[in-house]
C-alpha cells in the first residue's frame, strides 16, 4: 500500500480540515504489524482523544495492553507481565502518528509533506517527520469524505504498522479524568 501508484491529491489541505475544528475522537481500531519477514500480528481495540496532549488506546482481549497519555507522561500497561512503563510523552511521541493527533500543533511543526494519492478507499496523504531521532520514516494518513479512515506507519527497522479506524465519533464528550493512569496494585512500574 505504501508504494501505490499515484494518483495526485497535491495537497496537505484534507488533513488540516481534518484536524482543525477536531477536539475529541472515539473510534475502534484493528491494528496490523508487518514485519520484512512477512509476520503480522493483528490486535484490536478502542482509540481515544482528547486535545491537545491527551489519548488512550484500550487493546481487547485477555493480554490487552493500554496506553494513555495524560499530557505529561506515556504510560503503557502490560497485564501479562504485570508491569507499567512510562517516560515523557515530549520523547515517546516525537515524530509519530500520536504526535501528529494530539498535539493540536501545525501538521508542518513536526513533519514534512511528502505526496498524497488517491484510490477507492480514501485519499492518502504522507507525512516525514523532521525530528532526525524519530524512529518513524514515513507516515500514510487515510482520509475518506474528510474522516480518519486509516494510520500506517514505517519504521526505521522496516516494520509497518497499520491502523484501520471503524465506528469514529468526532468531538464526543470525553472527560479529562478518563487519560488519567493509575497502575493497579502489585504492579512493577518502569520510568524510562
Amino acid at each position: 500500500m505504501l508504494l501505490a501508484a499515484p494518483i495526485a491529491v497535491a495537497d496537505i489541505r484534507p488533513l488540516e480540515r481534518f484536524l482543525a475544528d477536531l477536539q475529541t475522537l472515539q473510534a475502534d481500531f484493528e491494528q496490523r504489524v508487518l514485519t520484512p519477514a512477512g509476520y503480522s500480528q493483528s490486535v484490536t481495540g478502542v482509540f481515544y482523544l482528547r486535545r491537545p496532549g491527551q489519548f488512550r488506546w484500550d487493546y481487547a482481549g485477555d493480554k490487552g495492553q493500554q496506553i494513555v497519555a495524560d499530557g505529561r507522561r506515556v504510560w503503557l500497561l502490560d497485564p501479562e507481565l504485570e508491569q507499567v512503563s512510562h517516560q515523557a510523552q515530549s520523547a515517546a511521541l516525537r515524530g509519530t502518528p500520536a504526535q501528529l493527533l494530539a498535539t493540536g500543533q501545525s501538521v508542518d511543526v513536526h513533519f514534512d509533506f511528502a505526496g498524497s494519492y488517491s484510490d477507492d478507499e480514501a485519499d492518502w496523504l504522507e507525512l516525514v517527520p523532521k525530528e532526525p531521532d524519530s524512529q518513524v520514516e514515513l507516515i500514510v494518513i487515510g482520509l475518506k469524505n474528510g474522516e480518519l479512515k486509516a494510520l500506517i506507519m514505517q519504521d526505521k527497522f522496516d516494520q509497518t504498522t497499520e491502523f484501520r479506524f471503524t465506528q469514529v465519533q468526532r468531538n464526543p464528550a470525553l472527560a479529562e479524568r478518563f487519560f488519567r493512569f493509575q497502575a493497579p496494585s502489585g504492579f512493577d512500574v518502569w520510568d524510562y
